[in-house]
């Protein structure tokens, strides 16, 4: 039988896919998180594996320095650090009656004190090319919850010198319902045409360039609030892939004069990969959502009055007290900075 050159490619290829997923050669794809790892001396850290893990898998945790407990199926488990700092490696290893098991690792860092803004979690701030800070937060639009449904918005600024595109990243804000906003360019959502000049098809912002995360129904509004703001040429217009802007049951951000924290983090609806940034001091206790609430240590987030945002006075420094001022009526898309 004679077989094309096509055919014969095919079927090699098939015969790879079955020797690869034979005795002694399971892989798994999965990840230790957070994939950035950092714990105080004497600290713990909750660790968990993210992807596709087979049935029949036995899960063993083990790590180079310090103590690692995990219990059950072995899907989540906890890092207590040793007493000097250094580094951790944490190996996780998959077995299936095979001699070889499939191993994935994660070095975590053990420095000498709590990560800041974290809770001393080890979810850190991302260091994957993300200069971005949440440089305003309009929690407390002018007039009732009717107006603040459509007017709220999050300022992103890119402190860097090279564009950072923020599609698909995550907003939360301790909302009642706990579903976290999924940054979207302002197109992909919203058929309204906005003001010339504003950038509406891309979720990429250029170096020293400004973005607004919209609520969906920001053009929706009436009088006399409807559309208020008078946003430069330029400014990026981005919104939310469901729902409003904001993720408790009216739809806003801000409760309480504004007295919301902001998160900013890479991931998905249930899982925090990497913290982009935060406004308000969050406490985050671990790896989700949910996880994250306000610390009440200290000012932050500002008790806003009505029309008044809170701005970042310095992109690049953190988000502490001393660090925010409010605004009244917000500069969405403009800034002091260079």
């Amino acid at each position: 039988m004679n077989l094309s050159r096509p055919t014969l490619a095919l079927l090699l290829s098939l015969a790879l896919a079955v020797t690869a997923c034979g005795p002694g050669a399971t892989r798994v794809n999965v990840e230790i998180l957070p994939m950035q790892c950092s714990v105080s001396v004497d600290g713990q850290i909750s660790l968990t594996l993210d992807g596709q893990i087979p049935a029949g898998m036995k899960i063993i945790w083990t790590a180079s320095v310090g103590n690692i407990v995990w219990t059950g199926q072995g899907l989540t488990a906890t890092f207590i650090a040793p007493a000097e700092q250094g580094e951790a490696i944490i190996t996780v290893s998959f077995t299936s009656g095979t001699p070889t098991p499939y191993t994935v690792t994660r070095t975590c860092s053990v420095g000498g004190g709590p990560v800041s803004g974290s809770g001393g979690t080890g979810v850190v701030p991302a260091s994957g090319g993300y200069t971005i800070a949440i440089s305003e937060v309009m929690a407390n639009p002018c007039g009732d919850s009717q107006f603040k449904i459509w007017n709220e918005y999050v300022e992103l600024y890119n402190y860097g010198d090279a564009p950072v595109n923020v599609n698909g990243l995550f907003l939360f804000d301790e909302g009642d319902a706990g579903t976290p906003d999924q940054i979207v360019p302002w197109n992909s959502r919203s058929s309204t045409i906005l003001d010339g000049g504003l950038v509406t098809n891309v979720a990429e912002i250029p170096p020293h360039g400004f973005a607004l995360v919209l609520s969906p129904y920001y053009a929706d509004g009436i009088q006399p609030h409807r559309m208020p703001y008078a946003i430069p040429s330029g400014t990026v217009i981005l919104t939310v892939a469901n729902g409003g802007l904001g993720d408790d049951f009216f739809q806003i951000i801000g409760s309480e004069n504004g007295y919301d924290t902001v998160t900013l983090y890479e991931g998905g609806l249930t899982i925090i990969r990497e913290i982009v940034d935060h406004y308000g001091t969050p406490l985050i206790r671990g790896l989700h959502p949910q996880d994250i609430d306000d610390d009440h240590n200290d000012l932050l987030p500002l008790a806003l009055n009505n029309c008044e945002s809170a701005e970042r006075i310095n992109p690049s420094l953190p988000d502490v007290v001393g660090n925010w001022t409010a605004v009244k009526g917000g500069t969405p898309g403009a800034g002091p900075y260079q």
